[in-house]
């Protein structure tokens, strides 16, 4: 009898605990975010690191992650590849203008933000810029697979030449200071350019010695943007454009509500 009451009460014991191996209860994968890759073109320092995102994109990407539901994987690139991960299918792009050729490959979201493209130049060389014919004969920093806008595209290489760069933002104001070409493009789309234009200075001509000895701006950007071009997401048409779907009604509400002007205003 004792024998089997301590059976009985051992076999109460082991009911009672865990069975080892079994997978804890998971909260219900209904609620989960959606991971979106996008795409981005990388900016190079002059230690050649990677440049932090500006705070306006990074102001975007949290409104889109909670607004949209969604969770962002920001993958950077020089920009050829982001086109060309981007055509086959990796993730959204950011930041792309539309052409008559990249609509041959993408959807397009609603605009995201307009871009300014502004010259860039050595405050020396007095550059006046006030149409496309200014340009005449002047060597032009340019972005390889980049856009400015239909008419400036369609005069590279015949009203001026291009002298193209890398991604190294560090390389292409030193090739400016160096005098091997005469002005680059500038994509901003902040308009106090005061500040913009104290800024690079402070981070691209510290160390000259005119920058030193006179401490006025030894580059300087001209007043008057080429092209004025809207930004978009753009997926490649072979993908599911569910999360571009949802992207854009967010996109919708956020232009009607001012907040993608908001975000932008700076």
């Amino acid at each position: 009898m004792l024998i089997l009451l301590q059976k009985l009460f051992i076999g109460a014991i082991l009911c009672s605990l865990p069975i080892l191996g079994t997978a804890a209860p998971t909260p219900s994968k209904q609620h989960s975010r959606p991971t979106v890759a996008v795409l981005m073109a990388e900016q190079k320092g002059d230690r050649e690191q990677t440049l932090p995102l500006t705070r306006n994109v990074l102001q975007l990407f949290t409104y889109l992650e909670d607004a949209a539901q969604i969770k962002i994987d920001i993958r950077r690139y020089p920009w050829r590849r982001v086109l060309h991960n981007g055509e086959n299918g990796e993730g959204l792009i950011f930041g792309i203008y539309k052409t008559p050729e990249r609509l041959k490959l993408f959807h397009f979201s609603e605009p995201v933000y307009s871009d300014k493209v502004w010259l860039l130049s050595r405050c020396e060389d007095n550059f006046q810029f006030n149409s496309i014919e200014d340009l005449k004969g002047k060597k032009i920093g340019i972005v390889q697979g980049s856009s400015a806008g239909s008419d400036f595209d369609s005069q590279v290489n015949i009203l001026f030449k291009a002298e193209y760069n890398t991604s190294s933002l560090a390389g292409r104001f030193l090739k400016l200071y160096q005098k091997r070409m005469d002005a680059f493009l500038l994509y901003e789309p902040r308009t106090n350019l005061k500040e913009v234009q104290k800024e690079l200075n402070q981070l691209y001509a510290a160390e000259l010695d005119e920058y030193k000895r006179k401490k006025t701006d030894v580059f300087c950007i001209l007043p008057r943007p080429v092209s004025v071009i809207d930004a978009y997401f753009a997926l490649s048409l072979k993908s599911d454009r569910s999360a571009l779907d949802r992207i854009d009604k967010v996109l919708i509400q956020a232009k009607k509500s001012g907040e993608l002007e908001r975000i932008f205003a700076k």
